[in-house]
């Protein structure tokens, strides 16, 4: 059965009124300089609502953005359906910062789930 498209846009209204936080989203990037490599994360939106949830299963395990076999999923972050978010972004919310490990994606996203882990 398929949700129509005026079901669907009101899903994800209901869903933003849980979303009480506001984020910054930072795309990693590297750049070769006359003194090698510089890594870096760059701002790529700003004021983006999100909701914060620690999780209460165990984490998994998955390969990291430095492909090393590590757990992830110390924190879910929820953000608006269709948000571009990648493996290794880092979003910082009320001064927390936490690194992207997975985008976990589902038909008829009414939320994007991340499963991330705190840097700061």
């Amino acid at each position: 059965m398929a949700i129509s498209p005026a079901l669907l846009d009101f899903l994800r209204s209901v869903q933003a009124g849980f979303l009480p936080e506001l984020a910054a989203i930072s795309r990693y990037t590297e750049t070769n300089g006359p003194d090698g490599v510089v890594r870096d994360w760059q701002t790529v939106a700003a004021d983006v609502p999100c909701r914060i949830s620690s999780r209460t299963t165990s984490a998994s395990e998955g390969v990291g953005g430095d492909a090393q076999v590590r757990n992830v999923g110390d924190w879910r972050l929820w953000l608006p359906a269709m948000t571009d978010v990648t493996v290794r972004d880092r979003i910082v919310v009320a001064g927390r910062t936490f690194e992207v490990e997975r985008v976990e994606g589902e038909s008829y996203e009414t939320a994007g789930a991340l499963s991330c882990t705190e840097v700061t």
